[in-house]
């Protein structure tokens, strides 16, 4: 019977798998880094416009948080891709939120309330049109990267992806309250 691992050798197996991890994330990167440049898109651009594409237009503030990146990164790819015309970015009013007249202050019952403002971004026709053409010339190169796998390997590797993500976080603070020490 095989021993249990150590505290340490959790540790080690785990920060293994983190470098390969991410080791692969950025091999990937570098490969497909080339064919979106043939198009001037950067991979966080082409990720916005992707998810434009199949989601339709989102809030910027859901959109960055959704990219993993600050509003105002995100400002500045947006910036670009409208610059060329491939999204429209404009402020609407989101209607307010519902909240029992009687829980208002007497001085705002019976008065017509407004929503916040909040800014949308949306792929224009034009950006459509582009992303449309782009993006199964893109899966094309990632399938060829991806052939190495079989179905079963693509799909462990996004449920694992999935599940990485949405992590434990008691789990994380358990661990970050255990000493690395051999177990003689």
């Amino acid at each position: 019977m095989k021993p249990r691992p150590t505290q340490k050798q959790k540790t080690q197996r785990a920060f293994r798998a983190y470098l390969d991890l991410m080791d692969t994330a950025d091999w990937l990167k570098s490969e497909l880094r080339a064919p979106l440049e043939a198009f001037d898109l950067t991979m966080a651009g082409f990720r916005l416009l992707e998810m434009l594409y199949s989601e339709g237009a989102v809030t910027v503030p859901d959109a960055a948080k959704r990219r993993w990146c600050s509003r105002q990164n995100l400002d500045f790819i947006i910036a670009g891709l409208a610059e060329r015309g491939l999204v429209r970015q404009m402020i609407v009013r989101v209607p307010p939120a519902a909240i029992k007249e009687s829980r208002l202050p007497k001085v705002r019952r019976g008065v017509d309330r407004e929503g916040p403002k909040v800014s949308v971004v949306g792929l224009s026709k034009a950006g459509k049109k582009f992303i449309g053409s782009v993006l199964p010339r893109h899966a094309k190169m990632v399938k060829a990267l991806m052939r190495v796998l079989d179905g079963r390997e693509q799909e462990s590797i996004s449920r694992v992806c999935r599940k990485l993500r949405e992590g434990d976080v008691m789990k994380f603070v358990s661990e970050l309250t255990h000493e690395d020490v051999d177990e003689d």
